[in-house]
């Protein structure tokens, strides 16, 4: 066991949300069961993304009804007196002097904390916040500031941020989107038809920017709005045929034992690109993809995510044995 008295084990799962449900029934297991000892779960959820039926509240009720010890915190957004905090300890300045700034950053962000940094950064980048040498002390323009009319929404915000970047950052950022919110670098190089050493220099701007990390050998993305929103910048309407292009990439480039193993990242990509799929062979490559993929989604116990595979296989089948275009 790695959970003992002597040296007790803490495991700490964000996105809950994002489970499957065989992985929800491990940390129900791991929680209820006497035998399972020493062991601290912590783990983060949006619940705005999350309803009554929703298989992780399903979860949580089955362990408050096992009476697991369960104890809940909800964050709150941060409060005017917090932000006004945050600014003034930002600028150097005393809290009397920096409450009109930060009643702005509170009535802009709603008191988020990653969207009210990206709000006080955003001022500093348009030269709206800037630091008097003269003085020497941070001066902004109040009324400046509410003319520029920023947007409430953190997405567009961050896309906006995003789209000051050079054009080669934002097309490594679109593609790193696609892919989810962190990729190995040599899968970047793959599907952007660069070099490793050209992936590092076109992400460069985007983790000076502190908007992407680089591990040892993969990108990520700092916050999952900042993946929404590069994902953002690509079109609607060209998003299946980036799609499209990867699945087939990554399936080129895959010996079978390969596939095997990243079988749910390959069919997510051809399942999304779907729209675009003409030639009557590869759609019955992309069904026996799905087909397999659901197959193992079931033997994990992960049903949802088999029908979700299962159903998108049958679809472009379907349409294919009827004449209709997919």
């Amino acid at each position: 066991m790695f959970a003992r008295k002597e040296h007790p084990l803490a495991l700490f799962l964000d996105d809950l949300q994002w489970l499957d449900a065989a992985t929800l029934d491990l940390l129900e297991h791991l929680v209820t069961h006497s035998e399972v000892r020493h062991l601290l779960l912590v783990g983060a959820y949006r619940d705005n993304e999350v309803g009554p039926a929703h298989p992780l509240m399903r979860t949580l009720e089955a362990i408050r009804k096992a009476r697991a010890r369960v104890q809940e915190i909800v964050l709150a957004p941060l409060g005017l007196d917090d932000v006004c905090q945050l600014v003034a300890d930002a600028l150097h300045c005393e809290p009397e002097l920096a409450q009109p700034l930060a009643q702005l950053v509170q009535q802009k962000t709603g008191g988020n904390p990653f969207f009210a940094i990206q709000f006080f950064k955003a001022l500093a980048e348009e030269g709206l916040l800037a630091f008097d040498t003269v003085a020497p002390a941070w001066k902004w323009d109040i009324n400046r500031i509410r003319a520029k009319n920023y947007t409430d929404n953190v997405v567009d915000l961050m896309a906006g941020k995003l789209r000051r970047f050079s054009s080669t950052t934002q097309e490594a950022l679109k593609q790193l989107a696609c892919l989810g919110n962190i990729a190995p670098t040599a899968t970047l190089a793959l599907v952007h038809g660069k070099t490793e050493d050209a992936i590092h220099v076109a992400l460069w701007e985007a983790v000076h920017a502190g908007l992407v990390f680089r591990e040892d050998s993969a990108y990520k993305f700092v916050h999952d709005r900042i993946q929404q929103a590069a994902y953002c910048l690509i079109p609607d309407e060209h998003r299946a045929d980036i799609h499209l292009h990867i699945g087939r990439v990554l399936l080129a480039s895959m010996t079978a034992d390969q596939l095997a193993e990243h079988l749910f990242d390959v069919a997510n990509q051809l399942n999304r690109g779907a729209a675009r799929l003409i030639d009557r062979d590869e759609k019955a490559q992309v069904v026996t993809i799905d087909l397999r993929a659901g197959r193992k989604a079931k033997a994990s116990a992960a049903y949802t995510s088999a029908c979700v595979y299962l159903a998108a296989g049958m679809a472009p089948a379907r349409r294919s044995r009827l004449g209709q275009p997919v």
